[in-house]
């Protein structure tokens, strides 16, 4: 993490009864380490004996690391096989989520929600964290109907992304009412900070506690020069 963990930061999401937040920093300012910080906060208070992480499938290797080595968060990973494994184990009717208490599982795993929902149905979580969840803006898709069973089973619910808004008002105001349905009572006018302030954190690279934690390890950015160069012969050719 390149700059000092904010205590303030670490209250807004804790200091409700149910935390629930969108940490939307922009890539390279340590989303799982504020994940991570969370969650260790959750756990030491005796609020997160029940962990679900679920991330797209070519980031889970690295977020289980990083959970297990900075902050002793042991994580099992499991696939559609390991949970076909945990069914052949355990006594039939057996909710296979239950036979681990902390686990990772990939999205495009879990996605297939008529195959889980059932079980997925039936049980509570102490916290879910769910990365890269601009994914969960698409009304009908897989991933928001998994998004849609996990949130109201879980007393935390930790939404990452670098991306979170499109550029519409209302696919913003969907994905917050994952965190809070009641946040938004007009998704077509509504003040991001104002109103949701409570619900998300973002940074930028220029945010001023982030240039007083770095100091000058990232350059400024000057102004932007357009350069015209003209195409050689091969290039013409390739855009003919």
């Amino acid at each position: 993490m390149p700059y000092q963990q904010r205590p303030a930061e670490l209250a807004l999401s804790l200091r409700n009864l149910r935390p629930r937040i969108l940490i939307a920093d922009v890539v390279g300012l340590g989303k799982t380490l504020e994940i991570g910080l969370t969650l260790a906060e959750l756990i030491r208070r005796g609020r997160g004996e029940r962990i679900l992480v679920v991330t797209p499938q070519s980031v889970l290797e690295q977020f289980q690391h990083e959970l297990w080595t900075r902050f002793s968060i042991p994580l099992v990973r499991l696939d559609s096989l390991g949970i076909q494994r945990i069914q052949r184990e355990i006594p039939a009717g057996r909710n296979p989520f239950t036979h681990y208490k902390r686990v990772i599982i990939s999205v495009d795993t879990l996605k297939n929600i008529g195959q889980y929902r059932h079980h997925l149905e039936r049980i509570q979580w102490d916290a879910v964290v769910i990365d890269e969840s601009h994914n969960l803006i698409n009304q009908g898709s897989q991933r928001r109907a998994l998004a849609e069973t996990l949130a109201p089973r879980t007393d935390a619910l930790l939404l990452a992304s670098a991306t979170p808004h499109n550029g519409d008002k209302r696919s913003f105001a969907d994905l917050i009412s994952l965190l809070d349905p009641a946040a938004i009572a007009d998704p077509d006018h509504y003040d991001p900070a104002e109103d949701l302030g409570h619900l998300f954190i973002r940074r930028t690279k220029i945010s001023p506690e982030v240039r007083n934690g770095i100091g000058a390890e990232w350059a400024d950015r000057g102004p932007t020069r357009s350069l015209h160069c003209a195409a050689n012969e091969a290039e013409e050719r390739i855009f003919a």
